[in-house]
């Protein structure tokens, strides 16, 4: 008969739940990959995790992004030299992390691994289907014959085209009824005919290519006054730095020969234009957090960009 002892119940720490914590990246593919780090890890750290995984080199084109808890900025790009946990922690929605590309070249052929060039294409098509990229009916229609050709292979492969209809063919803000669905869908049919025989790689490589063509393409910009306070977007490139209005009309361009350096404190950038010998200034907008992520955004392309000669 077993003795009647009664145990004080003591504490116990899982110190894997304490200082570690499991992170999930949805891939370009949209698969989710989950990975176990510590507490201290940066977002350098996952990056190189996730790229190991996709036996990525040039890792240096690619960031990682999440939602954050307030519309402004709803996207935020982690810091990849800070921890990630305290990232996530403070203007974090959810633990789920978005594997993106983050600097986009003028000419695909600066890719040199096959695997980051099959994560560019991923990404700029994705942009096109989201309606990030705007094209007109027959960029859409090559872009979309391109895109089945490097996904699905020859025409021939299949039965029938019918397969087409189950297949994201055409940009989110594009006309969904029926009939023109259709209509578009008979004309991806015969483009992706005219590419039997393509390879995927090249197929993957003449869609780039087209997407290089479109406007807007390489630029992401950021909601900001100037020194008169009017709402304009300045924003970088791999041509230089330039400044929208907020209805997207072009007001100027600064290319990278013409630009000395760059500064920002807290809220505030200065852009210093060594071709005039002048200095221009603006003024990232949004809540404090928002505006100061904004312009911490803002200078990590800059100093990627015309310092790391990624591009």
């Amino acid at each position: 008969m077993p003795f009647g002892l009664k145990l004080r119940r003591t504490r116990r720490y899982n110190v894997l739940s304490k200082n570690y914590f499991v992170t999930r990246i949805r891939l370009l593919d949209n698969n989710v990959i989950e990975c176990t780090l510590s507490v201290e890890s940066t977002g350098q750290e996952c990056l190189e995790a996730v790229a190991q995984r996709l036996e990525l080199r040039e890792t240096h084109y690619f960031g990682l992004w999440f939602h954050g808890k307030t519309q402004a900025p709803a996207q935020r790009w982690v810091e990849l030299e800070k921890p990630l946990k305290k990232q996530l922690d403070k203007f974090g929605n959810e633990p789920l992390l978005f594997f993106g590309v983050m600097f986009f070249v003028p000419n695909v052929s600066r890719l040199e691994q096959e695997a980051t060039r099959y994560q560019y294409y991923l990404q700029v098509k994705k942009d096109v289907l989201d309606g990030r990229l705007h094209c007109n009916m027959e960029q859409g229609i090559r872009l979309a014959g391109l895109a089945v050709q490097a996904d699905f292979g020859d025409f021939n492969h299949f039965p029938s085209q019918d397969f087409l209809r189950e297949y994201v063919l055409f940009p989110v803000n594009w006309p969904n009824g029926d009939e023109v669905l259709e209509e578009w869908t008979q004309k991806v049919a015969e483009e992706h005919k005219s590419h039997c025989g393509m390879q995927t790689a090249k197929a993957e490589l003449l869609y780039i290519k087209e997407v290089e063509k479109l406007d807007g393409f390489g630029q992401e910009s950021f909601p900001a006054k100037d020194n008169y306070t009017n709402d304009i977007f300045i924003g970088v490139s791999f041509i230089g730095v330039f400044v929208k209005h907020r209805n997207g009309r072009s007001i100027m361009l600064h290319k990278w020969k013409d630009i000395g350096t760059i500064a920002h404190n807290k809220s505030a950038i200065t852009v210093e234009i060594m071709s005039r010998d002048d200095t221009i200034a603006f003024h990232m907008v949004g809540v404090v957090s928002a505006a100061r992520s904004h312009t911490s955004a803002f200078c990590r392309r800059f100093y990627c960009v015309y310092f790391c000669d990624v591009l």
